[in-house]
């Protein structure tokens, strides 16, 4: 037991430390992580509707929903406003780093973040 405790206990000081170092809200981490894992279909549009670019594209709608209702959480006025405002400016950022972004270290690094921030809010994902 005491060591699933460490495990739990480094896992949040960890996802502290990134989410003090990001210096933003959950629910910006959150619109981040939908256009990570949408990236490749916004690149290449027919993937978005068959297939792993499907799942993709279920992954991205299930972190917006999430930050959402972490928007509503944090006591945004407008919460949906805010997502929407949010996704458009997160989505160009990561798309002006070009289709091949998805092969690098940086991608790797903040789609492990976003597994560990769904996994520490309890958003539940498709594997």
């Amino acid at each position: 037991m005491r060591p699933l405790m460490l495990c739990l206990t480094c896992l949040c000081v960890a996802l502290g430390a990134v989410r003090a170092e990001a210096g933003q809200p959950f629910s910006e981490s959150l619109v981040d992580c939908a256009a990570l894992f949408t990236i490749s279909n916004r690149a290449y549009p027919e993937r978005r509707h068959a297939g792993k670019g499907l799942a993709l594209e279920q992954l991205g709608e299930t972190f917006l929903a999430a930050a959402e209702a972490r928007a509503r959480a944090e006591g945004r006025t407008d919460p949906t406003g805010y997502i929407c405002d949010l996704e458009a400016e997160k989505t160009a950022a990561w798309d002006s780093r070009g289709a091949f972004f998805v092969f690098s270290e940086e991608f790797r690094d903040w789609t492990s973040y976003c597994r560990s921030l769904s996994d520490h809010l309890g958003i539940s994902l498709p594997r």
